[in-house]
């Protein structure tokens, strides 16, 4: 079994960094006083040592709270996935490692081409 650490982001520069560096990347949104999220934890970790090719990340709200106040988490757990630069979703509240694992290939098989193709006529008739 793989045993890919979960990297830690404390600020909007260290995820900033993360994200040029990795095509696809699935933020976890927590706090030390989340009960949920102490739950969710272990199933996180679970999911990401099963999936090397995907960065999972972890970013505490009371730490990190430039990366939280920009993009408005208000709500903790929350999931956060980047990929190629573009955040294709944000979900919140626990999940079992099935419904994860479900998630994730729904990621994965997201047609990226389309998707950037998509912002880019929205940012050139603009």
């Amino acid at each position: 079994m793989n045993t890919q650490s979960i990297c830690a982001l404390n600020s909007q520069a260290v995820f900033n960094q993360q994200v040029a560096n990795h095509d696809f990347m699935v933020v976890l949104f927590t706090a030390s006083w989340c009960d949920p999220c102490q739950v969710f934890a272990p199933v996180f970790t679970e999911v990401a040592a099963q999936t090397p090719s995907v960065l999972f990340a972890t970013a505490d709200v009371d730490v990190a709270t430039d990366l939280a106040a920009n993009f408005q988490v208000t709500q903790v757990p929350a999931l956060m996935v980047i990929r190629e630069r573009v955040v294709i979703d944000m979900m919140h509240g626990a999940m079992l490692a099935h419904e994860l694992q479900h998630h994730l290939h729904m990621w994965q098989a997201l047609d990226m081409a389309a998707i950037n193709a998509h912002f880019a006529q929205r940012v050139s008739a603009s």
